[in-house]
């Protein structure tokens, strides 16, 4: 399967910021309709609204930029209803590894920082700290205090969530880039995901014993995640595609490079969508260049048949240009 082509990632662009492409998955359209049917109205479309923005600013501030700022990359984001994906490339060193995984989790526990203040002044304050239970159940006439209390909310459950130590979390990335130097990738990846079906059982089993339907179908997807992991770096290229298109074994592509060798592992789902980009602007490019070719050859016949005046300005300006380049090039 194509993974560009996946029902998992298929998505429109809603716009760009710091060089970065936005992409929304047309499943997020169900969040709310799901949150419009449980909750009230107005508290649903604030919800909505405050998990775009901060899902957003989780993906572009904490992986994005922070790829860049340690020497890595990172072009694109996608927002899905129950998070991000932020394809970014960091640098072959721990520390941008380590913190391109965790820059996620501490952007939004800085958002709850800065909104700490009114959540301890409200007297609902001390419910924004249980991720199981919404803090208030609809809007009051002091509404402004109780957004930045939802605010504080989406916030501290995305934090809470990423930092689980399960693939394809940051947490799980943050745990494996603390391995480095330990056995090889394989062994490496595999303690991984023994640590990630540990948390994913106590993950269902919390959420049986607060009888929370949404806890236990979050550790029941992420498990399925998890053990195909597993299936997916034991059999390597045996299992093409491991979930719906999306390969989760190495989200921030691979961790060092070792002189000795290991096992290979395949490319992961980033490397292969960037080269298949790539391959795309070359075709592209080369297919300007030929349409390039053949208007220049034209007007150039044009030339010598009726001379430099039959041309048009626009005409004019294009061969200026063209000719300009080549020489360029020929320099």
């Amino acid at each position: 399967m194509n993974a560009s082509q996946s029902p998992l990632f298929w998505s429109f662009p809603i716009g760009s910021l710091f060089a970065t492409r936005i992409r929304l998955s047309i499943w997020f359209l169900l969040l709310p309709l799901i949150l419009v049917a449980r909750l009230d109205f107005q508290l649903a479309c604030a919800l909505t609204v405050i998990f775009l923005v901060s899902t957003l600013l989780h993906e572009l501030i904490g992986h994005v930029l922070v790829a860049r700022s340690t020497g890595g990359d990172g072009h694109e984001v996608l927002l899905w209803p129950i998070g991000g994906l932020a394809w970014v490339h960091p640098a072959p060193t721990f520390v941008s590894h380590f913190f391109t995984a965790a820059g996620g989790p501490l952007t939004n526990l800085l958002i709850c920082l800065a909104t700490l203040p009114t959540v301890l002044w409200i007297n609902q304050g001390s419910m924004a700290f249980n991720p199981f239970v919404l803090p208030i159940a609809e809007f009051s006439e002091s509404w402004g205090p109780e957004f930045l209390l939802l605010v504080f909310f989406v916030n501290w459950m995305l934090a809470l969530v990423n930092l689980l130590p399960i693939y394809p979390l940051d947490g799980g990335r943050m745990v494996e880039a603390s391995l480095i130097g330990r056995g090889t990738a394989v062994e490496r990846k595999m303690l991984c995901v023994k640590i990630g079906t540990i948390a994913c059982m106590l993950v269902i089993a919390g959420g049986l014993m607060f009888d929370n339907l949404w806890v236990v179908t979050l550790g029941s997807l992420l498990l399925v995640l998890n053990i195909l992991e597993g299936v997916n770096v034991q059999w390597g290229d045996a299992y093409d595609d491991s979930f719906m298109g999306y390969d989760f074994s190495q989200g921030y592509t691979s961790l060092e490079r070792s002189a000795i060798a290991e096992k290979p592992v395949r490319k992961s789902f980033w490397e292969r969508r960037r080269e298949q980009k790539q391959a795309m602007r070359l075709q592209r490019q080369e297919e300007l260049r030929r349409q390039e070719e053949l208007l220049l050859d034209e007007l150039l016949a044009k030339v010598h048949a009726s001379g430099i005046n039959a041309l048009s300005p626009q005409e004019k300006k294009f061969l200026q240009r063209t000719s300009k380049n080549f020489r360029t090039k020929k320099d």
